[in-house]
């Protein structure tokens, strides 16, 4: 009979034990279910804050990042617009050197040509001094003596001879 004692369903102790776990039950659910709740929620709301907090720091990142973006693009069109401008500014300074440049040569030519003409004209003027003062020295010799066609053929080639030496 004894073997029946262990196995046989005492009822009383049925109702201890569910009395000892409902006890059980409402004093982890007092003081350790509800604590454990309440830690959860605010490490729920930490984590909604720090996610939150994340994406507002996202939005102000892409924010900054299309600002930057968008200077990075007017300085280089800036950067664009002042070398186009630096460059036009080359062509026109090195168009208006070389016009000055032209000019300088031209007025330098007429000069050298008004000098050119000059001393053409101080030559002729000098050839026909020349010219009088040996005519005037073949004159004199021709007053000295009377010139036969063979005579005057020489004071000719002699003259044409002396023209291009100094007397």
């Amino acid at each position: 009979m004894q073997s029946l004692d262990i196995i046989s369903v005492n009822i009383w102790q049925i109702i201890i034990s569910l009395a000892n776990l409902l006890i059980m039950f409402l004093v982890i659910r007092r003081f350790l279910f509800k604590p454990v709740q309440k830690m959860l929620e605010t490490r729920k709301k930490q984590v909604d804050t720090i996610y939150a907090e994340a994406k507002e720091s996202r939005s102000a990142a892409d924010s900054l990042k299309r600002e930057y973006e968008n200077k990075m693009a007017s300085a280089r069109e800036e950067a664009d617009g002042l070398v186009r401008s630096a460059v036009q500014t080359a062509q026109k300074r090195s168009d208006a050197i070389m016009a000055e440049a032209a000019s300088q040569a031209s007025h330098m030519k007429q000069k050298a040509e008004e000098e050119i003409a000059k001393e053409k004209q101080q030559m002729l003027q000098d050839v026909r001094g020349e010219i009088s003062d040996i005519a005037v020295s073949i004159a004199g010799k021709v007053v000295e003596r009377e010139i036969s066609a063979e005579d005057h053929r020489d004071f000719v080639d002699d003259f044409i001879r002396n023209v291009g030496e100094k007397p």
